[in-house]
C-alpha cells in the first residue's frame, strides 16, 4: 500500500455571513435596551436572534467584544469615522463641521439616548459597564478627532492639546438638546438647526485652536 507524504489540507469552516452578524448586532440592540448589559446573555441572543449559540460566538469572542461592536455599528450609520478621513483635501473646519452633523445626528438617536440611560443605571452596580460604552463610543470619537487635530496641516496641535481640544469640541456639540434627551424633555432640533450647530462649533473650535498655539 501506498503512503502519501502530501500533507493534509486544514478542513474549512462555513465562512460567516454577513447578513448573520448583523441579525445578531440588530437583536442585541433591542436586547441590550430591553434587558440591559447584564442581563443579556449570549444563549438570550442566539434564541432571539433565531441562530445557534456557536454562530453568535463565531462572529463575537465573548459580550463585550459584542457591546463594542453594536455601538461601533451605530456609529457607522451616521458615517462619523468617513466625515474625517479629507485631512490632505478639506479645510478643517470643513472637516469639523461634517464631524459635528454626523455626532448631532448620533446623540439625537432615540437608541441611542435610551442606551445612555441603561448604561448610566447599571454603572452603579457594575462601573465596568460604564467603561465599556466609554471606550467604544465617546472615547473613540475623542481620539479620532483628537488624531486629526494633530495631523491636520492647519492645526498640528501636541498630542495633549489635541486631546484637550477634541474634549470640548465633543462638550459643545452636546449643547442642550443631548441632555433634555436623556431627561425626556422636549427639545426642537431641526436639520438647519442641527447644521448652524455643527458650523459654530467647528468654529469656536477653529477659535480655541488659535489661543492653544
Amino acid at each position: 500500500m501506498t503512503v502519501s507524504n502530501t500533507p493534509k489540507q486544514p478542513v474549512l469552516g462555513r465562512p460567516k455571513s454577513a447578513a448573520k452578524r448583523q441579525q445578531i448586532l440588530r437583536s442585541a440592540g433591542e436586547l441590550l435596551l430591553s434587558l440591559g448589559y447584564s442581563n443579556t446573555s449570549m444563549d438570550a441572543l442566539a434564541k432571539h436572534s433565531g441562530v445557534s449559540k456557536q454562530t453568535v460566538y463565531s462572529h463575537f469572542n465573548n459580550k463585550e467584544a459584542l457591546f463594542n461592536a453594536v455601538i461601533e455599528s451605530k456609529c457607522k450609520m451616521y458615517q462619523v469615522e468617513e466625515a474625517s478621513v479629507c485631512i490632505d483635501t478639506q479645510p478643517l473646519r470643513a472637516i469639523l463641521s461634517s464631524i459635528g452633523l454626523s455626532l448631532i445626528s448620533l446623540l439625537k438617536d432615540d437608541n441611542v439616548i435610551a442606551m445612555y440611560k441603561v448604561v448610566i443605571g447599571e454603572s452603579k452596580q457594575d462601573s465596568s459597564v460604564g467603561q465599556l460604552f466609554y471606550e467604544a463610543g465617546p472615547l473613540h470619537s475623542i481620539n479620532m478627532v483628537s488624531e486629526l487635530l494633530q495631523k491636520h496641516p492647519q492645526s498640528q496641535l501636541s498630542e495633549a492639546q489635541a486631546y484637550e481640544a477634541s474634549i470640548d469640541f465633543f462638550n459643545l456639540l452636546k449643547s442642550d438638546y443631548h441632555m433634555r434627551g436623556i431627561l425626556h424633555l422636549p427639545y426642537e432640533l431641526t436639520q438647519t438647526q442641527q447644521q448652524g450647530l455643527a458650523n459654530t462649533v467647528a468654529r469656536k473650535t477653529i477659535a480655541l485652536l488659535a489661543v492653544m498655539t
